[in-house]
């Protein structure tokens, strides 16, 4: 059995970033890892969040595990664990160690400084983990996932991880609608050849390609989920660019549903 993996420092919006990983996970039929990393002995961590002894951070998991079967009606497999070091490390070796499907973080701070430190760290597994990582908005609860856009530039096809994006929108029973954004001034019938393998590959999924017209990927991704109602993003921003690191992390931040990044 698959698992998703959730890290948490106990702060209100990691904690959220938990359950929508715990419905995730019961929506999935997949088991659930709770982590938490102790990077010092002091009072504070670099988050801003309070540093917990063992002791206190196992009785905090302890906690949040009984309340996380209760929440998830004890439907799935749900295991937790405390690590010593730098989180984006440890999450590196258990899931190379796990194979997890996702690993789901937060990406809002109550405060501009958690804001930074948390959303930063997610950004920087998304392009750094060889695995799913599941952005969450810190106002965002779980619901079904029924409507996934997928956001690509159309090139270096053959590259994409093209077996786990049919592989997340089978786990969701989603409709995919695949997206492109252009300028005001490209020609968009050049991409009619990608367009149709696209097509060929994911006819399993009976996708809908859309083709927007924007000056700003960002703004053109976000208008089209809003519209469609789009309940996840998936974007690649590391071997498979189609937006460049700085747009990446902004729509990490920005964007109003949960953005799923895949290598």
């Amino acid at each position: 059995m698959k698992t998703i993996i959730a890290p948490t420092d106990f702060s209100a919006v990691s904690l959220n970033a938990v359950n929508y990983a715990a419905d995730m996970a019961v929506a999935t039929k997949t088991s659930l890892l709770i982590l938490h990393a102790t990077e010092s002995s002091f009072g504070i961590n670099n988050s801003g969040a309070p540093v917990y002894t063992e002791a206190e951070s196992e009785e905090k998991l302890t906690a949040l595990k009984k309340d996380l079967i209760k929440r998830t009606q004890n439907k799935i497999k749900i295991n937790s664990k405390q690590v010593t070091g730098i989180i984006e490390n440890e999450l590196i070796k258990i899931c190379d160690y796990r194979d997890p499907f996702a690993v789901v973080m937060a990406t809002h701070g109550p405060s501009l400084r958690k804001f930074i430190f948390i959303g930063s760290i997610t950004v920087y597994l998304s392009r750094h983990l060889n695995y799913p990582v599941i952005a969450v908005p810190g106002n965002v609860h779980f619901k079904p996932v029924h409507n996934i856009a997928l956001a690509t530039d159309l090139k270096n096809i053959d590259d994409l991880p093209l077996e786990k994006i049919s592989a997340v929108v089978t786990a969701f029973n989603a409709k995919l609608s695949i997206v492109h954004v252009y300028a005001d001034k490209e020609d968009v019938s050049k991409y009619f050849i990608e367009e149709l393998a696209f097509c060929n590959y994911f006819k399993h999924l009976n996708p809908e390609f859309h083709f927007i017209k924007s000056s700003n990927v960002q703004k053109g991704i976000l208008s089209f989920a809003e519209k469609h109602k789009i309940n996840m993003i998936l974007t690649f921003p590391k071997k498979h660019t189609f937006f460049h690191n700085s747009e990446s992390k902004q729509l990490i931040f920005n964007s109003p549903v949960t953005v799923m990044t895949i290598q």
